[in-house]
């Protein structure tokens, strides 16, 4: 078994569990007053939770497998090669900083 359907399995017997102990009547206050039995109030305000917690902690979209460019839009070449700080400088001044 996966371990996800056996902790199911525990969470629903707990709750089971807890809802058939609380059988007596009792009194809520929504909007006036209602008598009505624990189990009822219980297993509704559970449902409610977990609808809220699937809605709130639902996964997201995953991302896509590739990833494409969908710019197309042509680039200036001064994009691309964007000017060096070295174009400015004489041939002479360019051999003494290649000898590096």
């Amino acid at each position: 078994m996966k371990p996800k359907t056996v902790i199911f399995g525990i969470i629903t017997a707990f709750v089971l569990v807890i809802l058939f102990n609380n059988k007596e009547e009792a009194s809520f206050w929504f909007f006036g007053e209602i008598r009505t039995s624990k189990l009822l109030i219980l297993g509704v305000f559970f449902v409610l939770g977990v609808i809220t917690g699937g809605i709130v902690f639902r996964r997201k979209k995953s991302h896509p497998k590739e990833y494409s460019i969908n710019n197309t839009t042509p680039v200036d070449n001064a994009e691309i090669h964007p000017p060096s700080p070295y174009d400015n400088l004489s041939d002479e001044d360019r051999k003494f900083l290649d000898r590096d």
